[in-house]
This record gives structure tokens, sequence and C-alpha cells, in this order.
């Protein structure tokens, strides 16, 4: 038999062109078995033709509709994405599959992989509601995979099951929030602390005692920290230099396997710094420096502790764990300095002359010896920790906001729409 049209195979099985292929089998059979039961079997042949020629069509149309919907929802996706995407310079390509949609970004390199994950999420989370595996790829310019995730969409997940499912996404969160309130929690530790001063100077005193030590390590000498006093050799030690000069390189080596180039930069400073100390400086200058390190190093130091924080140090140092004891330690140390500091200016407080071990009195005071050896004023004293303070309350600050700026993508993005309204 020659094939039928469509409206040929609507007449002979005798239905409506808007039934569904559910709805032209049910009728299919009934009608089947209505022609087997009244005896018009010759009719049989021409149901069943028009039968299997309507359904081929109705699932050939079903699936162009659904590649025509696909399409749509690709593009859609596509420019909703790169419409939310567009301020920080990231373009996607949208494809669906039948048990995935693969997003392509190419040369992806301004925005963290755990950044970019974390913000496709939050928006597709908004605009797919029903479990879909998400596939993400980042190609370079050769068309090479330089990076490959998934993670999926669970609309009727609990959220605090969601953590078991997409494990990076949550990571990448947890991160973002320790970046914001890590810090002014730390804060707010260090202003309660410090009503107590009994307690904050025992904090303090050892970055105090760090400082002198540290000074004389990287000048070549020997140190030792005691409680509320440190040890320095009157000689010259290659052992101390090159020691330290060991663990520096040491250091350099495990930051470098690791890809850690910004630590590395500081390192090298390091090593710059150190061979300055030792063999360049005179031996008054060096006695100055000694001297102000201790005070010196309650600000400075502190400071390297708070902002080391958001460090991505090399592993062997367990930094995940060791970073919160430094961020509080820091910044109990440096608020209570820079408080101090501040009621000396405007005379609310005295200078700390003497030691601890021997009062006011004692000439071998840090104050003491910058006064009476290297004629430092009271004014230039005060001056000079001030402006120190001040300094790196700056760079605390600088450091902060510029890590909230680049783990927040959602951050940036804000700020990025509103000064283009402008």
């Amino acid at each position: 038999m020659d094939n039928l049209s469509i409206e040929q195979c609507y007449k002979i099985l005798n239905i409506d062109n808007d039934l569904t292929l559910a709805e032209i089998d049910k009728h299919y059979y009934s009608l089947v078995a209505e022609k087997l039961k009244s005896g018009e079997k010759e009719e049989l042949v021409s149901i069943r033709q028009a039968y299997l020629q309507l359904t081929e069509y109705k699932q050939k149309e079903q699936k162009n509709k659904e590649k025509t919907q696909t399409k749509q929802f690709d593009i859609y996706l596509t420019k909703t994405l790169n419409k939310e995407l567009l301020y920080l310079g990231v373009r996607i390509k949208v494809e669906s599959y039948p048990d995935h949609i693969l997003l392509k970004f190419r040369n992806l390199t301004k925005i963290k992989k755990s950044q970019i994950v974390k913000l496709v999420y939050d928006y597709l989370t908004k605009l797919i509601k029903e479990e879909t595996k998400i596939v993400l790829i980042n190609f370079g310019h050769k068309n090479q995979i330089i990076w490959q995730t998934e993670f999926k969409i669970l609309p009727n997940i609990s959220p605090d099951k969601l953590a078991n499912y997409n494990q990076d996404i949550f990571l990448a969160e947890a991160e973002i929030k320790t970046n914001t309130y890590a810090l002014p929690i730390a804060f707010f530790i260090a202003f309660a602390i410090n009503f107590i001063d009994p307690l904050v100077w025992f904090i303090s005193v050892w970055i105090h005692e760090l400082g002198h030590a540290t000074l004389a390590w990287f000048s070549g000498y020997r140190a030792m920290v005691t409680f509320a006093a440190t040890i320095v050799s009157f000689e010259h030690s290659l052992f101390v230099y090159f020691g330290i000069l060991f663990l520096l390189l040491l250091t350099i080596y495990s930051t470098w396997k690791e890809n850690k180039k910004y630590i590395i930069i500081f390192l090298v400073f390091l090593i710059f710094l150190q061979f300055i100390l030792t063999w360049t400086i005179s031996r008054s200058t060096y006695g100055m420096l000694l001297a102000f390190a201790g005070i010196g190093g309650e600000f400075y130091l502190s400071t390297l502790f708070i902002i080391s924080f958001y460090w991505n140090l090399p592993q062997r140092f367990y930094w995940e764990f060791w970073r919160y004891i430094f961020l509080i330690w820091g910044m109990i140390t440096f608020w209570g300095s820079w408080t101090r500091w501040q009621k000396i200016k405007v005379g609310k407080s005295q200078i700390p002359w003497g030691t601890f071990w021997s009062g006011r009195g004692d000439s071998g005071g840090d104050l003491n010896i910058l006064r009476n050896q290297h004629d430092w004023g009271i004014e230039r004293i005060i001056n000079t920790y001030n402006t120190l303070g001040f300094i790196c309350f700056l760079v605390i600050l600088f450091v902060y906001f510029y890590n909230l700026w680049i783990s927040n993508p959602n951050l940036r993005l804000r700020v990025n729409k509103m000064f283009s309204k402008f």
C-alpha cells in the first residue's frame, strides 16, 4: 500500500490532530478491538499503516519540538548568564544534553575556578527548578581543556544536606564568608580583651620580644626570646645568617612546587632585607633598630600576622589551622599598641620607659636607648610609632578589602553594576 498523507491517517483512525502519542496508542488498540469484534478485519491493514505512519510523524514532531525548546533554552541561559557576568569579563556558551547541561568557557584566567563555579551555581539555582547535572569546562587558546568540573542542581534537597552533593561550591562559599567575617570578628575579640590590661600585656609581650629577636636574626646575631626579655649576642654569627637563609630558600622551594608566586616574591624580599641588615648597616644603626624593633614589632609583626591570614602558605605550615590563632594574636597586639600610643599622643598615657624587670628607671629600656644613645626626642618617638601604626592600619584595611574584592565575585558584580549606571 502506498504511503498515506497525515490527513488520511487522521481520517482512517477517526481522531483529532491534537491527540498525544499516548492517546493515539490507546485509541488505536481500542479501534482494533472494535474492528475485530465487528468482523471488519479487512480494514485492519489500513488502520495499522495509518497508526504506524502517524506515530512516526508524531515522534519526529515531538523530537523537533524538544530540539527547538532545548535550543531556545540554551540561548536563554547563554544570554542570561553572559548578561550577569558581563562586568567580570566572562563569556559562556551553553549546550544542553539529555543527561546534563554543558557550560563552556574560554581562557578564563582572571577569576578563580572555585569562584566562577560558585557564581554560576548561584544563578542556575534561580533559573533551573529540577534536578540537573551541570558540567563546566574551561578551554585554552588551542582548545585544550584547562580545567573541568561538575555539580548538581538539587532543588528538592534541604540546604543542610546540599554540601554532601556539591562540596566544592560550599567550600567556596565558606571561603567567602571567612574572608568577610574573620577579621571583623578578630577585631571585636581584640576590642573586648583590651579592657583587660594584664591579659593584653601578656599576649603582646611575646610579639614585642619577637620584634627584637627577628631583627637580631635577620642581622646575623644569635637571639633567644624569654619572658619579657630577649637575650642577644654581641658578635655576628655566620651560622645564624646561613641558617635563616637556608630556611628561606627551603620555604621558597616548597612554595615554588605549589606555584604560590606572591609568597615567593615576599620571601625573596626577606632574603634581600636579610642581606642588607647583616652586611651593610653599621653597628650603631643596628643598635638603634634593635631598640626600635620591640614596640615596632608590636605594629609590623602583628600586622604581618593579621594579613598573612589571607595568604596561601605551603601545606607543611598547616596554615588553615594556625592562621586563626595568629590572626587573633596579631589583632589583640596591634589594637593594644595602637590605642596605647594614641593615648600617649594626646597625653592620656605615659611613655613606657625602662624595662619590665627593672622598672622605668632602667637605662637599658628600648625607649631609653633611643633617647639617650641615638638622640631620639620624645616627640620623635611618639610621632614615629604613631605613624608606623597608621601605616600598618592602612595596610590591614587594604589587604582586607582587596581579599574581600577578589574572593567575592558577587560583590564585584554588584559594585560594577552600580557604577555602570553613572
